[in-house]
């Protein structure tokens, strides 16, 4: 699962370690696409999966992926309305007055959409729940959990090239990867690795 770099009830939690590392607890259906991750379903289900596992007190939540369409639906927004009032209140035609109504519009309407969609789209974006003894992801559809011991932790630094110089930056990411399985989440320096790799490492995950 990337940053974008990353779900029926409890009747899957039983499944444990012992079909798999870690329990996924599906939500099933047709109704399954309307638990969302940050629904208050879902985090129900998350309280629920953490009292049952026993992964004690909550260190905090991060969202995997996204980006602020609001705000640069905004800046968008403001590009398209100084134009149009220019053209409005300017020695203009019936042409361009219209242009200029239809930039003003756009201006109006965009961050209402926007704002509408990002709201839409929250409830769809990955999120890592970080735990004393582990960890849970909620999908759109499905929630997975995870005890840290089933968890192994790869830090990295990737070299980047910056222009034509021969300089380079250094990016850090941050890699769960499942026992045995693959990457179950990325994460950049923006997120707080600090604590989600003591968590990790003091409950039990592996460095190698």
């Amino acid at each position: 699962m990337a940053d974008t770099d990353a779900g029926a009830s409890g009747a899957d939690m039983g499944r444990g370690a012992g079909s798999r590392s870690g329990s996924d607890s599906g939500t099933g259906g047709a109704g399954s696409a309307r638990v969302g991750t940050n629904s208050p379903a879902a985090l129900r289900e998350v309280a629920r999966i953490a009292e049952e596992r026993g992964f004690g007190e909550a260190r905090g939540v991060h969202v995997l992926g996204g980006g602020d369409v609001g705000c640069v639906s905004v800046g968008l927004a403001l590009l398209l309305l100084i134009p149009g009032v220019g053209i409005l209140i300017g020695p203009y035609g019936t042409v361009a007055t219209t242009v200029a109504i239809a930039l003003l519009a756009v201006a109006v309407a965009l961050p209402f959409i926007a704002f509408r969609y990002e709201a839409h789209r929250d409830n769809r974006i990955p999120r890592l729940h970080v735990l004393d003894g582990g960890m849970i992801i909620t999908h759109p559809t499905r929630i997975t959990a995870y005890a840290w011991p089933q968890i192994r932790v790869v830090e990295r630094v990737d070299s980047v090239a910056i222009g034509q110089g021969g300089s380079s930056q250094n990016f850090y990411r941050l890699q769960l990867f499942e026992v045995g399985g693959d990457v179950l989440c990325s994460m950049g320096q923006a997120f707080d690795t600090v604590t989600i790799v003591r968590l990790a490492i003091a409950g039990g995950a592996r460095t190698s």
